[in-house]
């Protein structure tokens, strides 16, 4: 697994009716999406209801409305009243602009028109304090806490096992502005190195002109 565990969040999310994925959105690269089909392959014809499963570091939290898939991925440290509060924020919106053509929707049919709120609703329960406060007023995941988390291996035939591999695309941005600050700091020591050595120079060249100078008025005077 490569990926720098910081403040739980949302990694990945996606609607779908079994293996067909109407939208997806994340932020970071890997081959979770090639474990997600894995996943969905196994929830085409799964009843209602909310689910989570564990995979190496992480969670995969499930709710099935009536065929569709609403699936989000998150670090194992992310709490799953968040998590289904995203889920049923996603389905409510989903369902509100596109419930009269998902029986003749196809793959990526949504992307365009609703990954960009998709990527609004990751980074607001992922970010903002106030997506917990929220949906604790009202209430409307109540029934959360009486889902029980079960390891993915659960549902996965014994091949199946995929090895997850998630990229942080801000480790990138991270790693650029390390080596920025490095060539800043490496920069001002070099400025300081010359200012250092130009005053060394200086004085060297006012101490000759100084002995040159004495010299010469003693020799006038002596003369």
């Amino acid at each position: 697994l490569s990926y720098e565990m910081g403040a739980g969040e949302i990694v990945y999310a996606l609607v779908a009716r079994g293996a067909t994925v109407f939208v997806e959105h994340t932020r970071s690269t890997g081959n979770f999406q090639q474990v997600t089909r894995t996943i969905l392959d196994k929830f085409e014809h799964a009843s209602d209801g909310q689910h989570s499963y564990t995979y190496d570091n992480h969670l995969f939290h499930i709710s099935v409305d009536q065929g569709l898939i609403f699936l989000a991925m998150t670090t194992a440290d992310f709490e799953r009243r968040i998590a289904f509060a995203f889920l049923e924020d996603v389905r409510e919106s989903f369902l509100s602009k596109y419930a009269h053509v998902m029986a003749t929707a196809v793959a990526y049919e949504m992307n365009r028109t609703y990954a960009g709120e998709l990527e609004r609703k990751i980074d607001f329960y992922t970010t903002n304090p106030q997506a917990d406060k929220l949906r604790r007023v009202q209430g409307e995941v109540a029934e959360v806490k009486q889902v029980m988390v079960d390891n993915i291996e659960r549902i996965l035939d014994r091949g199946d096992k995929i090895e997850l591999l998630v990229d942080k695309a801000e480790d990138l941005t991270e790693q650029a502005t390390k080596f920025k600050k490095s060539g800043s700091e490496l920069k001002a020591k070099m400025w300081w190195s010359q200012c250092k050595l130009q005053v060394v120079i200086c004085g060297g060249i006012a101490a000759v002109l100084f002995t040159i100078i004495l010299s010469a008025t003693r020799c006038f005077g002596q003369c």
